[in-house]
């Protein structure tokens, strides 16, 4: 793996358990329904896809995508995040493999859906990494990107206060619950991820654009959908966005002489 993507690994190697908890805890509550049900409305077919899930982590969206009948390849970038996934997807037909979301080990067209949840805001290079995912769709297929602006407040004085608010309100309504605060290497991989700086969804609508995607549409907060009364207010000031971009069909070519 390039060096460039040392401090990835690591921050998400440590992070392994602790996300696995958490989604332990989401496989067994009313999220897990609530997520079938987004993905279900967006994949644009009816299982069985071929649906490739970049950035599996613990493995939710591969666990929710195979129960509900589609054919299910995740990937990530940490033997730990899989090793998790591995077993939280124990009794289910899923294919797990290391691998780099940048440059996928993948056959042209061999997927009819992409999804991702926050991990678009890791990627070094989401250009790069957009085009890899549209290369892998087969015509008509399309890329799900569910993510946030969750660190644009390190860089803007705005949000920082927005979140500051809203966690004042958090911890005052929920004070049993916890608060994730960054450790100095989480905050320093942050700060250096190019992602986290940008404003976001309109970055990646430019991008997916750029990479080839037609039919690019946003929904720019799908908090309600999936987050509890606690969460909807913790993340207020930085909602869960989709973008749903697809492959456009190749055209026939036209006849010599045609003009059509």
């Amino acid at each position: 793996m390039k060096k460039r993507n040392e401090s990835l690994v690591k921050n998400w190697t440590d992070s392994s358990a602790n996300y696995s908890s958490l989604v332990e805890e989401e496989l067994r509550g009313p999220k897990k329904a609530a997520w079938a049900a987004l993905l279900a409305e967006n994949a644009g077919g009816a299982p069985p896809l071929r649906v490739l899930d970049v950035g599996t982590g613990p493995g939710f969206f591969a666990i929710v995508l195979a129960e509900t009948g589609h054919k299910v390849t995740a990937i990530d970038c940490t033997e730990a995040m899989l090793d998790e996934a591995r077993r939280n997807a124990a009794s289910h037909d899923v294919e797990f493999l290391m691998a780099d979301s940048h440059d996928l080990p993948f056959s042209d067209g061999a997927f009819d859906l992409v999804v991702s949840r926050n991990v678009a805001w890791t990627l070094i290079d989401a250009a790069k990494a957009y085009k890899e995912w549209l290369r892998v769709l087969s015509p008509g297929g399309r890329a799900l990107i569910f993510d946030g602006n969750w660190n644009l407040r390190l860089f803007d004085a705005g949000y920082e206060a927005a979140y500051q608010k809203d966690l004042a309100e958090y911890k005052s309504r929920w004070p049993e619950k916890p608060v994730y605060d960054f450790t100095p290497e989480m905050l320093e991989f942050r700060l250096k991820m190019p992602q986290c700086a940008r404003l976001r969804p309109q970055w990646d609508f430019g991008a997916l654009l750029e990479a080839g995607f037609s039919k690019i549409s946003v929904d720019s907060d799908i908090g309600f959908r999936v987050y509890d009364e606690a969460e909807a207010v913790l993340y207020r000031s930085t909602p869960m966005f989709l973008l749903s971009a697809v492959k456009g069909k190749s055209r026939r070519p036209r006849k010599a002489g045609s003009g059509a």
